[in-house]
């Protein structure tokens, strides 16, 4: 075969009642070309077209990691590369074929001419640092408005005023924040982008904006025009090319906060689907800033060996694409937040909705504790011992 620059790989975790050689084979052929079909031996370009395994690794019989490599020539060079992404790795019969009972996602490479062609994020965590006047070195600490639908503007605005004083960086709607009738965008944007002000510092308000690829920038720049400077997108509802619209349109210059809920659709079964580390570093490239990866001690998934794995791919070096934010969301509060830093890092968005308004003595006491339980994992103490001098952080622990 050519050079691997003019290929993309694929990792398939694949268990069939065949033989595990074969069944590889098949899913690289049938991703790509299919058999021979016409007259005489096969052409030249046919064999360039056709996928081929570079390598399997066995794991059991009928079990085993194959490395699967699509020529970029099947293609336009122009091609949206998520479209040829996903239209080779999944579109054909992978999933489908009877012997194969089991077939996963792990992982995949770009080469850099395919690379080049995804937007990546414009702001990444070190961005939004920078945009509400934080070091490096200091947490970057959100909120989202609960509950998260039934709100009218004026109790959102109530939740982000008191969370902004208190000193929050990011507010932010929640994803079932859809802009209903009784809480319309703009007039929440305008109304929260007002209230928020009182805090004299910069903080970011994250307006939620999902709906249909062909609608996607019309409530971007209504948000914007609003006043948000954030953005927030269930990409799973709105489909990942809108995430890609959004980043690559240059007047809309706001991070972008991606929402994965539903995201265990492709990746409950440990042997099907799409690898939650996979869907993260699609995610990155298609342009978002900050993506929910969990929480250590929260109510949902995922494990923690899969949040390490996602806040790996969100990491790692890829040439010409910035970092994407691992956003602790899912059940974070004072209680749980040294352990999360403790494993995850400072380099997080640390998110909580009711860890912090379920605060007994109100929002801004919720803030201070997330705030006071941070400083705790800053100086090295145990929480429990600095919260016996912190009010806000001693009645977060007991309640």
């Amino acid at each position: 075969m050519s050079e691997l620059s003019d290929y993309f790989t694929v990792d398939y975790l694949i268990e069939t009642s065949g033989d595990l050689k074969e069944a590889s084979e098949r899913i690289a052929r049938e991703e790509t070309t299919g058999k021979w079909v016409g007259k005489g031996e096969p052409s030249e370009l046919f064999k360039k077209c056709q996928g081929t395994v570079l390598e399997i690794k066995e794991l059991d019989k009928g079990k085993g990691i194959a490395k699967c490599a699509y020529p970029l020539i099947n293609f336009q060079e122009d091609e949206d590369p998520f479209t040829a992404f996903w239209l080779f790795a999944t579109g054909g019969p992978a999933f489908e074929f009877r012997d194969i009972e089991w077939v996963k996602i792990v992982d995949f490479s770009l080469p850099p001419k395919m690379l080049s062609l995804f937007p990546g994020p414009k702001f990444g965590l070190k961005g939004i640092k920078k945009l509400v006047g934080l070091k490096e070195e200091e947490l970057l600490l959100g909120m989202f408005v609960k509950p998260c639908a039934g709100l009218t503007v004026e109790e959102v605005v109530q939740r982000c005023e008191e969370a902004a004083l208190a000193g929050v960086d990011i507010v932010s709607d929640d994803e079932k924040m859809a802009n209903p009738a009784y809480c319309p965008l703009e007039e929440r944007v305008k109304a929260v982008k007002e209230a928020i002000k009182k805090a004299e510092r910069k903080v970011l308000y994250c307006a939620h904006i999902t709906t249909s690829p062909d609608r996607i920038k019309e409530n971007a720049y209504r948000a914007i025009e609003a006043g948000a400077d954030a953005l927030m997108i269930h990409i799973l509802a709105s489909g990942f090319h809108s995430l890609s619209i959004l980043a690559r349109d240059p007047n809309i210059n706001v991070p972008i906060y991606v929402e994965s809920g539903g995201r265990s659709i492709y990746d409950r079964l440990p042997n099907w689907g799409l690898s939650s580390s996979a869907f993260a570093k699609l995610v990155r490239l298609l342009g978002g800033d900050a993506l929910q990866t969990g929480v250590v001690g929260g109510y949902l998934r995922p494990d923690l060996e899969t949040a390490k794995q996602m806040t790996e791919a969100l990491r790692e070096p890829i040439p010409g694409i910035k970092d994407c934010a691992p956003a602790l969301a899912g059940g974070l509060k004072p209680a749980n937040l040294v352990d999360n830093l403790t494993i995850f890092g400072i380099d997080v968005l640390a998110i909580a909705g009711v860890g912090i308004l379920s605060h007994p003595l109100g929002t801004k006491a919720g803030v201070r504790a997330m705030r006071q339980a941070a400083e705790a994992f800053r100086l090295g103490v145990p929480l429990e011992e600095y919260a016996k001098e912190k009010e806000e952080l001693r009645l977060a622990l007991e309640s």
